[in-house]
């Protein structure tokens, strides 16, 4: 049942057209925390408080968000020449509940089963409403009070193709995930065949980042279970070590092959690039907001300006109080908690992929880089979903432990008899 609503609740969130008009939450965030609200009364009448890795990692992150963004807030309040107060505080709102999300969701999935059983129900969940989004599009099941496109672009329950495409692609790689990790055949088709319309609905969206998040994950996920084969099977009477083989050695011919092609590829490019560059003056806009994110950094001396967005010199300026964003996640935290906040998101995405590459989980390794190109061009940590596949990673990963001297010498003497 708590599974069922966590996820449905992460299906919904993203379906912002959904929301009553001039309602800042709709049925997604109100699901979250009702499944926040079970989870504390579950932690607290039923089981017993055990801080994993996961959950520390997690305080220790929010720790140093929350110091840095009440020290920035005093600095803001003092240097900056006028406030958006409505922006600092959906920020503060936001961050709470991602907070208490995130540490909720580390305490109560800790066990593998568990953990396992929600990421199926999310994949089939999620998987079922880009079905019915994709359906709705071409008319086939229209939802009332949405529109499915912007332009030529699906949008489906979401308000830009953007949302749509971020949603899809965790859901199409968490898909890749439990077909990697299946434990019966069927199991494997059943992920794979209910990551498809994910995909479609990802390519539908023609988000960059999804495209871009896709390619370079699934070249990471392909590189990683290679080598994974390579360490774990012999070579000889294995298919998995002699198609790799195979594909090593058709390498070299397959770049001299694509030479000829080289030239004609890196032109359409460049076209593409271009294109994408100026429309809408979009590349122009965010050079300038990405300059002056860093310029307000810098006069914050790298401490940042505490929650809230604090960029005003957008081509459309409006008057105060309003401000923008950057729409890249490190240079927002930049502006709001300086060079420690950027510090904080760094290290916590990197453990997260450091240690789901040593436990062997491409495909959530892959969903990392997956997440980090969407936080290139968009602010990524107030999604409550970001922290589900952080926290979700953070279970799944293994962490280097040193061992003491005591377990050494124990090791060292149970070796020799």
């Amino acid at each position: 049942m708590t599974s069922a609503l966590l996820a449905l609740g992460l299906v919904l969130i993203a379906a912002t057209q959904l929301r009553p008009s001039g309602v800042p939450v709709g049925p997604g965030e109100l699901l979250l925390i009702a499944w926040m609200l079970l989870a504390i009364l579950r932690q607290v009448l039923c089981q017993p408080l055990v801080l994993n890795p996961a959950f520390r990692r997690v305080a220790v992150f929010w720790l140093v968000m929350v110091i840095i963004q009440c020290i920035g807030m005093m600095v803001g309040l003092v240097i900056e020449p006028f406030h958006y107060v409505s922006g600092i505080l959906r920020d503060i709102i936001a961050y709470t509940l991602v907070l208490c999300f995130s540490l909720l969701v580390a305490l109560n999935l800790s066990d593998r089963a568990e953990r396992r059983h929600m990421l199926w129900v999310l994949l089939v969940l999620g998987s079922a409403s880009l079905t019915l989004q994709v359906a709705g599009g071409f008319g086939l099941a229209p939802t009332p009070g949405t529109k499915s496109w912007y332009y030529d672009r699906l949008i489906g329950w979401a308000e830009n193709p953007n949302q749509l495409g971020f949603f899809a692609l965790i859901i199409v790689l968490l898909g890749l995930h439990l077909f990697d990790t299946a434990e019966t055949g069927w199991k494997s088709v059943r992920a794979l065949a209910l990551s498809v319309m994910p995909f479609v609905a990802g390519m539908l969206s023609r988000s960059d980042s999804f495209m871009i998040g896709l390619m370079l994950s699934g070249a990471l996920v392909a590189t990683l279970k290679s080598i994974s084969w390579v360490g774990d099977e012999e070579m000889a009477p294995s298919l998995r070590g002699t198609a790799v083989v195979l594909a090593v050695m058709a390498l070299p011919l397959t770049i001299a092959a694509s030479v000829p092609f080289a030239s004609a590829a890196l032109e359409k490019l460049g076209e593409s690039t271009e294109a994408l560059y100026g429309e809408n003056e979009q590349g122009d806009t965010r050079l300038k907001l990405w300059a002056e994110a860093l310029d307000k950094g810098l006069d914050a001396k790298l401490i940042g300006f505490g929650p809230g967005p604090h960029l005003t010199s957008k081509s459309y300026k409006r008057p105060p109080p309003s401000k923008f964003e950057a729409h890249n996640t490190l240079l927002d935290l930049f502006t709001q908690g300086g060079i420690v906040a950027v510090g904080a998101f760094i290290w916590i995405t990197s453990i997260s992929l450091v240690g789901v590459t040593r436990a062997k989980k491409p495909a959530l390794a892959g969903l990392i880089i997956g997440l980090l190109v969407f936080s290139m061009f968009h602010y990524t940590v107030r999604h409550p979903i970001f922290w589900f596949v952080i926290v979700i990673c953070l279970l799944e990963a293994r962490f280097q432990t040193s061992r003491s001297p005591v377990a050494s010498l124990q090791g060292k003497t149970s070796s020799a008899a």
